[in-house]
């Protein structure tokens, strides 16, 4: 306890409150922290300095120890098992020099950093050199024995490095974690203040966004009143019941080729396979009724059917009696009668009404208008929509990111408290 009072005085009295802006805490915090850790700065200072003088007289005894020479009476194999390990020991030796670089800086941070990778290294020379040492201390105990006292003083040195800073340690890890802290409440800060000014931006828009809708709307309204809209109607009704008819009459026609599908497909397979070639006109025929039957109409296929009808009946497609009969039947009653020169004429016919009517339809203002204005008001729904949704989500982050805040900021107050023991209101 008199340790840490010498490091940080007695923390039982609290002065009074010390306000800091924000933007001059960070450089309060590298000044306060200078007087607050002078002492422990200076106890790390030394040790610091003691041990770069053990490295050095480690180095000394490294090179005695390689000097060592045996003893007269020593045996030839035991002296070449000393010098296979003594090699061992030096270069582990030489190892833990190289990777020892004492830290400039004597922030504390900084110190329990360089206890942690040097006493790992220091670890790692004794585990790896655990039965070279037994060797060398036979054989070259002398040698030895100034290596080992500096190794222990090393890591004498360490933990005493490390009491020191052990002795504050929740004070340093709760300073460490200050700029960080600091940082965060300022990008925190930073992105409220953009989402407290995009806020305005969105509900703006969304109300431009709403005026505009409901203007279009009252013209839209106004518009489907006029009698360019009312004609315009009429044409769209006319226009769907055209629609409607050829859609049927298409419908008819693949209801007309139906019982002829099998037939169809055992011609194609026959067809492509080679056993029954078919004139390209005929392919095309045979492809377009097994894809879209409606798109024979307006051609004449009477000796195409004809020729399906006599592969059916000397039974090259191979069908069953009943599906030829069915065949067969189909196909007479689709040559005997004009049923599909009916079909094509009337489909004909609407399709020239519905060409006209659409290019009556085409030439009102009005209707390319209405339909630009419908387009218009779809966008405008879709933008709103959008916008509330925006609105919404922003809102909800930005009361979060409030109380979070809020709550980084009392946990900062009090952070700066306990490492400094003062009062302190940050001013933001």
């Amino acid at each position: 306890m008199k340790f840490i009072k010498r490091i940080f005085g007695n923390k039982e009295d609290i002065p009074k409150e010390i306000s800091i802006k924000i933007d001059d805490l960070s450089v309060w915090i590298e000044s306060e922290s200078q007087k607050q850790f002078s002492v422990l700065r200076s106890d790390i200072k030394q040790k610091y300095d003691e041990i770069s003088a053990t490295l050095e007289n480690l180095s000394t005894s490294r090179d005695q120890l390689k000097d060592a020479k045996f003893g007269e009476k020593t045996y030839k194999r035991l002296a070449k098992a000393g010098t296979s390990n003594r090699d061992n020991l030096i270069k582990n030796i030489n190892v833990l020099i190289e990777r020892t670089i004492i830290p400039e800086d004597i922030d504390p941070s900084k110190a329990v950093e360089f206890y942690i990778d040097m006493k790992s290294t220091l670890k790692t020379c004794l585990d790896n050199t655990t039965r070279s040492q037994e060797y060398v201390k036979l054989i070259f105990p002398e040698g030895y024995k100034v290596v080992v006292i500096d190794l222990k003083r090393l890591d004498t040195l360490l933990d005493e490095l490390m009491y020191f800073i052990e002795g504050v340690k929740d004070e340093l890890d709760v300073y460490t974690k200050l700029p960080e802290d600091i940082e965060i409440i300022n990008q925190s800060r930073h992105q409220i203040k953009e989402m407290t000014d995009n806020i305005p931006q969105l509900e703006a828009k969304y109300e431009s966004l709403k005026n505009n809708l409901h203007t279009g709307e009252d013209r839209l309204a106004e518009m489907e009143r006029s009698e360019e809209i009312i004609k315009a109607n009429e044409l769209e009704k006319q226009i769907k019941t055209l629609n409607d008819r050829i859609s049927g009459i298409n419908s008819n026609v693949k209801e007309l080729f139906a019982p002829l599908s099998k037939a169809l497909l055992r011609m194609q397979k026959q067809h492509e396979s080679g056993r029954h070639t078919l004139s390209s006109i005929n392919s095309n025929n045979l492809r377009t009724l097994i894809e879209d039957p409606a798109l024979i109409l307006g051609n004449d296929i009477n000796s195409f059917l004809n020729e399906i009808r006599k592969s059916v009946e000397d039974g090259t497609l191979g069908l069953k009696q009943q599906k030829a009969n069915k065949t067969t039947e189909q196909i007479d009653r689709l040559t005997g009668s004009d049923i599909l020169l009916s079909l094509y004429r009337d489909r004909e016919s609407d399709s020239a009404k519905l060409s006209g009517l659409l290019e009556e339809r085409n030439r009102l203002t009005v209707y390319k208008e209405r339909t630009r204005l419908e387009k218009k008001l779809s966008d405008y729904r879709s933008s709103i929509n959008s916008i509330e949704q925006s609105l919404d989500i922003e809102r909800k982050d930005l009361d979060s990111l409030i109380e979070e805040v809020e709550q980084l900021k009392t946990k900062l107050n009090s952070d700066l408290s306990f490492v400094f023991n003062k009062d302190i209101k940050i001013v933001y």
